[in-house]
């Protein structure tokens, strides 16, 4: 670690603190007070935060600080950033000239479970819309996506705007500005829902993505997993060397 610059090696210490759990409340000290306790002037903690951030591992929330983005935290390994920011399954195959709809197989107001609510920066006491959908391209079912969303954030979420574009909605009708999104994807063996409303043999698995959304002031407005058939996810990215 002695060819890294010094913010570098601050920033490979701070992630080792997340990874073994050193901030269990999963919001960091201030920038002042890890700059004493690493010895380093703030300056230098301030980049080493930043390229956290821009790794994905910490986002930060206009006038309440830094937090450890659990999502990442906990698929480390596998983890996939996605720095365009969220799209949605609308705006993307609306723009090549297919027909997308959703059928709501369920839609609620619960208080979330824990790692859930953790991931939202919710309280105990905060309510969430559970929904779930079948998503449909060209009248093919694709995926069945479970939506968590806080209600503080979308008071007025109906069952109705919920077959549509959630996203079109937050950013047209209520001026929400969703701006970075924490993708993690993997594969499971596709379960008895799975198999009815995509059409997959028990021997046939499913691609699951989870993702929580951002608005620009870094407060979480969605935690989202989709169970994608295998064989209409693809998953495309950029990469760049780093300077």
């Amino acid at each position: 670690m002695d060819s890294l610059n010094l913010y570098d090696q601050i920033a490979e210490k701070l992630k080792k603190n997340i990874l073994e759990d050193q901030y269990p409340s999963g919001k960091l000290p201030n920038e002042r007070d890890l700059s004493e306790a690493f010895k380093v002037s703030r300056s230098t903690m301030k980049k080493a935060m930043d390229s956290l951030v821009e790794d994905g591992l910490l986002f930060r929330k206009a006038r309440s600080g830094t937090f450890i983005n659990l999502l990442f935290k906990k698929n480390y390994d596998d983890y996939s950033h996605q720095k365009r920011g969220p799209i949605g399954l609308t705006k993307s195959f609306s723009e090549q000239g297919k027909e997308i709809s959703s059928r709501i197989l369920l839609f609620e107001v619960i208080l979330p479970p824990e790692e859930i609510r953790k991931a939202l920066l919710l309280t105990e006491n905060d309510f969430t819309y559970h929904f779930k959908r079948v998503r449909y391209i060209d009248k093919v079912a694709v995926s069945i996506e479970t939506n968590y969303i806080p209600i503080q954030l979308f008071p007025k979420l109906t069952k109705e705007i919920a077959k549509d574009s959630i996203y079109d909605y937050a950013i047209n009708e209520m001026g929400i500005s969703l701006t970075n999104s924490y993708v993690s994807i993997f594969a499971a063996p596709s379960d008895e829902e799975d198999q009815k409303e995509l059409q997959l043999t028990p021997h046939e698995p499913v691609t699951v993505t989870e993702e929580i959304v951002f608005t620009e002031t870094g407060l979480p407005f969605e935690y989202t997993i989709v169970r994608n058939h295998y064989q209409k996810f693809t998953y495309n990215t950029s990469v760049s060397s780093l300077k």
